[in-house]
Order: structure tokens, then C-alpha cells, then sequence
């Protein structure tokens, strides 16, 4: 006689259907196990609730929470927590937070985290200091993960002095920051440039940096072009048994080649293997992409082919470069071709650069015709590619070509596109197309500049009025007032009827 399943077994087949997404089939199974008279527990509830969660489908998981009692169920901490982060990761704050607070059993710190995430997302910091101060009064001190989120959520919004202000008050809280705190706080010092910082925090970490906390700080050293403070980083690196990896040197050659010293770069580049490093894609893209924006194309195009890796997409457009600033065109319509022959396709960037190449050296025709084979390629023109053929059209005095790509552009022009259609109508003095021009930057929201003060000092002389006029209509103050600040310096002060706007 079979035996009747039992709840352990139910629960098990009903998280293969939930990892199956088969949500229907999972409700069915839900309703055979009342009738066979064995009832759904929290682990059935939390399997459900843990995968609606995870597919974005947060009101069914709230619909089951509210199911629970009804089967003698009570939800526990991580059923709490689960929802609290689905939540937050959903952008939906605020229900996140009423969620929390309308537990039927204690937070725990987990809860806490996932709803501070959510605010950290959303960067309103103020209820974050409120939240923390909620989990202390509450008996429920902040982690050493609560910290980690915090130092990093504030340094993905640039906020490092903040995040630096969160670090010194760890101890409050009976907790230590670990080297991932301190490599996050070292690479936003980098990232902002503030590389006295980065090596302050670096010198005085009471914890041994690893790999990542120099590799972090070397990359603010290579920005600065502070090459001999960098040698000095990696020679302590070495001393305090850091071994320098595969990433150390591709910081180093990229930082190197757009400086303009590939020669000192190929050199890094040889002692790689004398530290056990293996030169990757990276290495060899940026390689390429210096020897090419040096005009070095034969020695760009020697190491491609030497490669001992699959070459990429950034290998191939960094060639492509190369071929372009050498006017090899034909080379450059055959690497194309052989992309797409080595499954690796042009994208966007790639089109770009040949696009915007053949423009600069007045080929606008055979930039369209290549512009017009990018749906063949699967790729899309971007604003660059449209602002490449703009200017390109309005360098060759094709005034009427470039508005018909400004105004059938599949995306939405910038300043850069309706300047460019705006230096050729100038330089023309085709002043009421111009004029046209500018009243359509209004009407889209993309309020003239200074390069457009530039090109069309003639036509805002006498209608700078009307463009402060369309301003104000807008609410736009503060472009209004740099306008009017632009007319004083251009012998062209306001007067009573800009006084009125």
C-alpha cells in the first residue's frame, strides 16, 4: 500500500516547482496538501514567499503572509526578512519600512540591514541616521555588515567624507571595520581624485591591505600621473608579501598608454611573466588602443595577431582605431567584415569610430553608407553617431542634410546635436534657421549653452528676451539667470522686458 506523502516531501517538490517558476502548479499543491489533510507550515510559506521575492512579485508574497495565520502559521525573522529586502530591492521603501515595523516578532539585524538598503538606495540619508537610531533604542545593535552597506551605498553616491564620518563611529558598536571597508573608502579617495587621502587610509589601516586596497590606491597614483609614487607603492607591495596580480599591471599599462608613454607600458608589460602574471584580454586591448591613438598601427595590428587570446570587442575597435586615424579604410571595412565572420559583431562603439572618422576627414557620404549598414550588424545608432554625421554634414556646409538628421534622429538630440546643425547655419548666416533651431532646443527642454552662445552671438543679441522668456514659461531659474548674466558680459544687459520674465 503507497504511502501518503508527507509534509517534508510536499515542501520539497514544491520548491522545485518555485524554482521552476511554475506558480500555478505550486498553488495547486498548496491546495492537495489541505486536502489530504496535511497543512501547509512556515517552511511552505517561506519557500513561496523567499521565490516570489526573488521574481519581483511582491504583492503575491505579501498575499501569503497574510495567509499564514489562517493554517496556524506564524511568520518568523527570516520570513520578515526576506520581504523587508524584496522590498528594498524593488525600490519600494516605504513599504519596506511599514513592513518592519508591523512585525509579529522581533528585527533582528538582518531586518534592519535590508530596510536600510532600501533607503540607501533611494539616498535619503536622514532616515537612515533615524533607522540606526531605531535599531539601538530598540536593543538591536547596527553589524559590522550594517557598516559595510552603509560605507558602500554612501561611496557609490560620492559621499566618501560621510562614509569616512560612519567608519570612526564602528567602535561606538563594539565593531571593527574589515579590509572590504577600507578598499571602498581607498578606491572612492582614488576615484575622486584625492590621492593623499587614499594613501592616509591605506598607511593607517589596522588591518594588513590586500591586493585590492593597493591595486586601489595605485589607480588614483596612475591617474595623477604620479608614476614614481606608484613604483614606490608597488615596491612596497612587494616588501609587506603582496603579490602584484594580473590587475596590478593592467592598471598600470592602461594608465600608462592613455598618458601617452606605450613605450614605458610595453616594458610593464614584459615583466609580467617575472611575476607569475599572464597578460589577459585587458592587457592586450589597452596595449592595442595605446599603439593606435600614437599612430603606431602596424605595431597596434602586429600584437593583435599575436595574441594569445581570443580577441574582443575592445581589442578589435582599439585595431579599428588605429586603421581609422591612419585613413586605412579599406582595412578598417575588412576588420568589420572578419568580426562578424569571428562571432565577435561590431556594436555601437565600433560604428562609432568609423563613423565619426570618416566624418573628420570631410568622407560624410561613405559615413552614411556605413551608417545605413548598422541594422545589418544588429546595432542601433546613439547620439554620438548622430552628432558624428551632424557636425559632419554642417563641416561641409550640407546645412540641409544636417537638420534632416537632427530632426529624424530615433533618439533625443542634445546640445551637442542642435549645436552642430547651429555652427553651420551661423557660419551661413541662415539666421531664421538658426533662430528655428534654438526655439526647438526650448521645446525640448535642452537649453542653449555656451558653445551656443557662441555660434549664435549674432541671433541672441537681439532675441536673447525671448529665450529668457521660454525659460521662465518652463520654470527654469536657474538657466534663466546664467542667460541673463551672459547678456550683461556680451555688451548686452537686460532690459525691461527681460525684467518682466
Amino acid at each position: 500500500m503507497p504511502v501518503a506523502p508527507d509534509t517534508y516531501t510536499y515542501n520539497t517538490v514544491l520548491m522545485g516547482l518555485c524554482g521552476a517558476r511554475q506558480w500555478g502548479d505550486a498553488e495547486e499543491l498548496m491546495a492537495e496538501m489541505v486536502r489530504n489533510h496535511c497543512p501547509p507550515n512556515e517552511v511552505t510559506f517561506a519557500t513561496q514567499i523567499r521565490a516570489f521575492c526573488q521574481n519581483g512579485l511582491l504583492d503575491r508574497a505579501l498575499q501569503l503572509l497574510d495567509r499564514m495565520p489562517g493554517y496556524g502559521c506564524t511568520p518568523d525573522v527570516v520570513i520578515y526578512s526576506t520581504l523587508v529586502n524584496g522590498f528594498s530591492e524593488q525600490g519600494r521603501v516605504d513599504d519596506a519600512i511599514e513592513l518592519l515595523n508591523g512585525m509579529l516578532c522581533k528585527p533582528n539585524t538582518v531586518c534592519y540591514n535590508a530596510a536600510l538598503k532600501g533607503l540607501c538606495i533611494a539616498q535619503r540619508w536622514e532616515d537612515v541616521g533615524g533607522l540606526i537610531a531605531d535599531m539601538v533604542t530598540k536593543d538591536c545593535l547596527p553589524n559590522e555588515a550594517t557598516f559595510s552597506m552603509l560605507t558602500s551605498c554612501l561611496c557609490q553616491n560620492g559621499l566618501v567624507d560621510c562614509a569616512m564620518d560612519v567608519l570612526e563611529h564602528m567602535h561606538k558598536y563594539g565593531c571593527r571595520p574589515d579590509v572590504v571597508i577600507y578598499n571602498t573608502l581607498i578606491y572612492s579617495f582614488s576615484e575622486q581624485g584625492r590621492v593623499e587621502d587614499a594613501l592616509k587610509l591605506l598607511n593607517s589601516m589596522p588591518c594588513s591591505p590586500d591586493v585590492i586596497s593597493f591595486n586601489a590606491a595605485l589607480k588614483g597614483l596612475c591617474r595623477a600621473e604620479r608614476w614614481d609614487d606608484a613604483e614606490d607603492l608597488i615596491g612596497k607591495m612587494l616588501r609587506e608579501d603582496c603579490p602584484l596580480i594580473e590587475m596590478t599591471f593592467n592598471i598600470l599599462i592602461d594608465s600608462l598608454c592613455q598618458s601617452g608613454r606605450v613605450n614605458y607600458a610595453i616594458e610593464v608589460f614584459e615583466q609580467m611573466p617575472n611575476f607569475g602574471c599572464t597578460p589577459d584580454i585587458v592587457t592586450y586591448s589597452s596595449l592595442i588602443n595605446g599603439l593606435s591613438e600614437q599612430g603606431l598601427v602596424e605595431s597596434a595590428i602586429e600584437l593583435f595577431r599575436s595574441m594569445p587570446c581570443k580577441p574582443d570587442i575592445f581589442g578589435y575597435n582599439a585595431v579599428l582605431k588605429g586603421l581609422c586615424k591612419a585613413a586605412r579604410w579599406e582595412d578598417a571595412g575588412e576588420l568589420i567584415s572578419k568580426m562578424a565572420r569571428k562571432d565577435c559583431p561590431p556594436n555601437e562603439i565600433t560604428f562609432n569610430i568609423l563613423i565619426n572618422s570618416l566624418c573628420q576627414k570631410g568622407l560624410v557620404d561613405r559615413a552614411i553608407e556605413v551608417f545605413e549598414q548598422m541594422p545589418k550588424y544588429g546595432s542601433t545608432p546613439d547620439i554620438f553617431t548622430y552628432n558624428a554625421l551632424i557636425n559632419g554634414f554642417s563641416e561641409q556646409g550640407r546645412l540641409d542634410d544636417a537638420r534632416k538628421i537632427l530632426s529624424t534622429m530615433s533618439c533625443k538630440p542634445d546640445a551637442v546635436s542642435y549645436n552642430s546643425a547651429l555652427k553651420g547655419l551661423c557660419r551661413a548666416e541662415r539666421w531664421k534657421e538658426a533662430e528655428e533651431v534654438v526655439a526647438e532646443m526650448l521645446r525640448k527642454k535642452c537649453p542653449p549653452n555656451e558653445v551656443t552662445f557662441k555660434y549664435a552671438n549674432r541671433l541672441f543679441i537681439p532675441n536673447r528676451s525671448a529665450v529668457a522668456k521660454g525659460l521662465c514659461r518652463a520654470a527654469r531659474w536657474e538657466e534663466a539667470g546664467e542667460l541673463i548674466s551672459e547678456m550683461a558680459r556680451k555688451d548686452c544687459p537686460p532690459n525691461e522686458v527681460t525684467s518682466i520674465y
